[in-house]
């Protein structure tokens, strides 16, 4: 039994330690300007990121013609994906695995924390620019056992469909750096969901 309190605590703490992942969107964020960038565990390191006018350019072409809120999540998933894989380079976190593991690594490396507070700040930017129709972008959210569901920590963006309030998690965390993008129903997520092949810690 002694054992096994170790493991635990480490399982419970799989991403990191809590921190306030909302604390990037409170920046001045502009993405042809200037827009904060977490890159490390917890968000400990913050870089000063901006997209050229043709990059930001290639974000707002995946919303053209949305017809719905359906398709608007699923243009989302696709926008957040060539994000990350435009930001990646620009600070280093190209490198990032899917998952964080136990152990910080160090710097482009990112946990969930640093995920959902990227998220959340580049879908702010895609609201402000007018890309979002459908949906209102919400504050980043956890799941797991310290929060009131089973599981391991973790964290996600939010956003909400406008017409029937019904929230989503926006989780990039699963995979490596510019890959799927999942768009779920926010109670689901919370529930402990998880895709096929993608990281569990």
């Amino acid at each position: 039994m002694r054992r096994a309190l170790p493991l635990a605590a480490l399982l419970l703490s799989a991403c990191a330690t809590p921190h306030d992942v909302t604390k990037t969107s409170r920046h001045d964020n502009h993405p042809t300007t200037r827009f904060t960038h977490c890159n490390g565990f917890g968000c400990g390191s913050m870089y000063g990121m901006v997209f050229s006018e043709a990059e930001w350019a290639e974000i707002g072409a995946f919303f053209e013609g949305t017809a719905d809120a359906a398709d608007e999540r699923a243009r989302i998933a696709k926008a957040m994906s060539r994000f990350e894989q435009i930001a990646g380079p620009k600070d280093g976190s190209h490198i990032d695995v899917g998952g964080s593991g136990l152990l910080d690594p160090g710097l482009g490396q990112l946990d969930c924390y640093a995920e959902a507070a990227n998220t959340t700040v580049a879908l702010q930017m895609m609201q402000a620019a007018g890309f979002l129709k459908f949906h209102t972008v919400g504050p980043a959210e956890m799941r797991g056992l310290p929060f009131g569901t089973l599981g391991i920590e973790h964290a996600t963006a939010t956003i909400t469909d406008n017409a029937t309030g019904r929230r989503y998690a926006v989780d990039t965390w699963f995979f490596d750096n510019g890959g799927p993008t999942f768009v779920i129903a926010f109670e689901e997520w919370r529930g402990g969901w998880t895709p096929e092949g993608g990281a569990s810690i």
